[in-house]
C-alpha cells in the first residue's frame, strides 16, 4: 500500500465524512471562456498531471486565477488532509510531540514554518496564488527576507553600542522603528493569505469572527496559527517532520497538488 493510500485510509477512519467537499485547486484561464466550457488543467505547469475543468457560471478572462475542484480520480501522489474542517485544533500545536519540528519552528521562527506551508501549497512568498516560477523560490525569499531582517536590526543595535541609551541618534530608532513595522506587516499579511488560501483550498469555513478570522487568528496568535496549517497541511501521520527543509518534510517529498 502506497503512502498516499494509507494516508487516505487514516484521514477516513478520523475524520468520517458522508460528503467531504474535495479539494480546491487553483486553475489559470488560457484563454477568455464563457459559462460552462471545459478545458484540460495542468497541476503546476506538469503535463503529466491534467484534469477537467469546468468554467464557473461567470465566465473568465484569460489569465484570470479560479479555484476548481479536484476530482477524486486525480490520483497523484500528494499530501493529504480533511476537507471541510480543520484537521486539528488551534491550540493543539502538541498533539504530535513536544519535540515535534514543526512545534519548534513555530516558536523560535514561524516565518520558517509559513514559508514551509507555502511551498507545499505551491503560493508564493506573500501568501498568494502564482506562477511555477515563482512559487518554487518562495522558501528561499522567505528566508532571505528572515535573515536580511536579523542582519539589519543586528547592525543598528551594534550602531548604538557607543552612544549612551539616552543620546541614540534619532536616526537609529527610526531605521529601527521602519525596519520593525516592515517586517511585522509582511509577516502578518503573509500568514493571513496563507491561511485564507489554505481554507479555501479546504474548504474550510470561518467559525468565529467571520469575515476577519484569519486576520484575528494571524495577528493574535500567529505561531499557533501557522503550527495549525503546518500540521493540516503536512500530512505527519505518513511523513516525518523537518526543520531544516524546504517543505518541512523529507526530500522528495509531494506537494499537496
Amino acid at each position: 500500500m502506497s503512502p498516499t493510500e494509507n494516508t487516505s485510509e487514516k484521514n477516513q477512519e478520523l475524520y468520517p465524512d458522508v460528503a467531504a467537499p474535495p479539494l480546491m485547486v487553483h486553475v489559470v484561464a488560457p484563454a477568455t471562456l464563457p459559462a460552462g466550457y471545459t478545458f484540460e488543467a495542468l497541476v503546476n505547469e506538469d503535463p503529466d498531471k491534467t484534469f477537467t475543468v469546468e468554467v464557473p457560471s461567470t465566465g473568465v478572462n484569460e489569465g484570470d486565477s479560479f479555484l476548481a475542484p479536484l476530482p477524486e480520480s486525480f490520483d497523484a501522489r500528494r499530501l493529504r488532509a480533511p476537507t471541510g474542517r480543520w484537521k486539528d485544533g488551534l491550540f493543539d500545536f502538541c498533539s504530535l510531540g513536544v519535540l515535534h519540528p514543526h512545534l519548534w519552528c513555530a516558536m523560535c521562527c514561524p516565518q520558517v514554518l509559513m514559508a514551509q506551508v507555502m511551498t507545499r501549497m505551491n503560493l508564493t512568498w506573500l501568501g498568494e496564488p502564482g506562477p511555477v516560477l515563482s512559487t518554487k523560490t518562495t522558501f528561499k525569499v522567505v528566508v532571505a527576507i528572515v535573515v536580511s531582517y536579523i542582519v539589519f536590526s543586528q547592525a543598528l543595535a551594534y550602531a548604538a553600542l557607543p552612544y549612551d541609551p539616552e543620546y541614540v541618534p534619532s536616526y537609529i530608532a527610526i531605521l529601527r522603528g521602519i525596519g520593525a513595522t516592515l517586517f511585522s506587516v509582511w509577516s502578518l499579511y503573509s500568514l493571513c493569505k496563507t491561511r485564507e488560501n489554505v481554507r479555501a483550498m479546504y474548504t474550510i469555513k470561518e467559525e468565529q469572527c467571520v469575515g476577519c478570522e484569519d486576520l484575528c487568528c494571524s495577528f493574535w496568535c500567529s505561531c499557533c496559527t501557522v503550527a495549525q496549517l503546518a500540521r493540516h497541511t503536512g500530512d505527519y501521520e505518513t511523513y516525518q517532520g523537518a526543520c531544516c527543509t524546504e517543505s518541512g518534510l523529507p526530500d522528495g517529498s509531494p506537494h499537496v497538488v
